[in-house]
């Protein structure tokens, strides 16, 4: 007897691998236990668009269109159809297809804001006109229980928002082994580090019960913030509280705060974009800030004796940098430039000065730092051990 767990499985491996052939042959498989399930028809035409049969992609698209329809999930059914388009853009069926589902959606955005929705967390902050721009763009999606969502260390740039059921967030031990380590119901959301840096996913999610969710894409969502100034303030208070919450609590001067201590010194950040080109920090300046890189890429060089620039490192998403300048209250040793556009959260001067007094932990490492440092020196000086 088939597994339809351990097919389904292996064929998400596969085309995580971009081994299309295997993929196929497992997805081929599903198609006689799962037929009306769109992923299979959906992943069958990826499967055959990336090893260049467009007559069997467009066959299997149109599939999953379909059964989309079926299940009342329009925008998934409009993505195949433009997957249909893509590779064959004179195609009579898609394009008729494709004409009538824009007017039946045009329809349902005039209907009152899904009362659902108001009630996620991030929506309840964004107006009912924003929140409708948002809702257009969002890809409305439904998994029975027992379907992987995420997989621990694949890349994604999508959040998903649970609109109704239950997920398990698991993580594999050392045993090789899943370990459950927490269940998300309606209103909570996860994907949060993958959508707001582009990195691996931390965990695995798994539907633990039938559920409906709304998934958000990056570039989508930075679309929608563009055209509303809001949305961008709500996205960048949640990245605090979500993700730059967990970068400060790994960091060695505020690793011994409390939750609530270390959302009064998140909230202290600011943000910061930098266009290509242009210089963060500059060797010899004042340390007068630290730094953490929302997204981005940066380039650490010095200056030789020869005059020559020396690159000493490239930073990225959830880098740190500019702590121990603003800690030793000494000249930056290297300077930061953005390799290309850069989001930076910065922490002036002030406020670290502020924080270092207010909480006692802080201050504490800070001069255990210093009196390292200044150790570090003498022994170099003298070269005492």
């Amino acid at each position: 007897m088939l597994d339809r767990n351990k097919i389904r499985k292996d064929a998400e491996r596969y085309l995580m691998d971009g081994n299309y052939g295997k993929a196929t042959e497992e997805l081929g498989k599903l198609c006689v236990i799962e037929t009306n399930d769109p992923w299979v028809w959906n992943s069958l035409g990826e499967c055959f668009a990336n090893t260049g049969d467009t007559g069997k992609a467009v066959k299997n698209f149109l599939m999953a269109y379909k059964k989309f329809l079926q299940q009342n999930d329009l925008q998934s059914a409009l993505s195949a159809l433009d997957r249909v388009l893509s590779l064959d853009a004179g195609n009579k069926e898609a394009g008729e297809s494709r004409a009538r589902l824009l007017t039946k959606l045009s329809k349902e955005d005039n209907k009152p804001v899904n009362s659902t929705a108001k009630n996620i967390p991030i929506f309840s902050e964004i107006e009912e006109h924003e929140l409708n721009d948002i809702l257009k763009i969002a890809r409305a999606i439904s998994f029975p229980e027992g379907r992987t969502i995420i997989e621990e260390g694949s890349k994604g740039d999508s959040i998903y928002f649970i609109v109704s059921g239950i997920v398990s967030v698991s993580k594999k031990g050392k045993d090789g082994k899943d370990h459950v380590l927490d269940t998300l119901s309606d209103g909570d959301f996860f994907g949060e580090f993958g959508f707001f840096t582009g990195g691996k996913r931390a965990a695995s999610i798994s539907s633990a019960s039938a559920v409906e969710l709304y998934e958000l894409k990056k570039q989508d969502m930075e679309d929608v913030a563009q055209k509303h100034p809001h949305v961008s303030k709500v996205l960048v208070d949640f990245y605090k509280k979500r993700v730059l919450d967990n970068i400060i609590a790994m960091t060695p001067i505020f690793s011994e705060l409390d939750k609530t201590e270390r959302m009064d010194i998140v909230e202290r950040f600011g943000l910061l974009v930098m266009e290509a080109g242009k210089t963060v920090v500059k060797e010899g300046d004042p340390g007068d800030a630290m730094y953490v890189v929302k997204d981005g890429l940066l380039q650490v060089s010095t200056v030789d004796n020869d005059g020559r620039e020396v690159v000493l490192a490239q930073l990225g998403e959830g880098d740190i940098f500019g702590e121990v300048a603003l800690i030793m209250d000494r000249p930056r040793t290297a300077t930061v430039k953005a390799a290309k556009q850069s989001r930076l959260m910065k922490l002036n001067k002030a406020d670290f000065q502020e924080i270092v007094g207010k909480y006692e932990s802080v201050k504490r490492i800070v001069m255990q730092i210093i009196n390292d440092r200044a150790a570090d020196t003498v022994r170099h000086l003298f070269g005492t051990e």
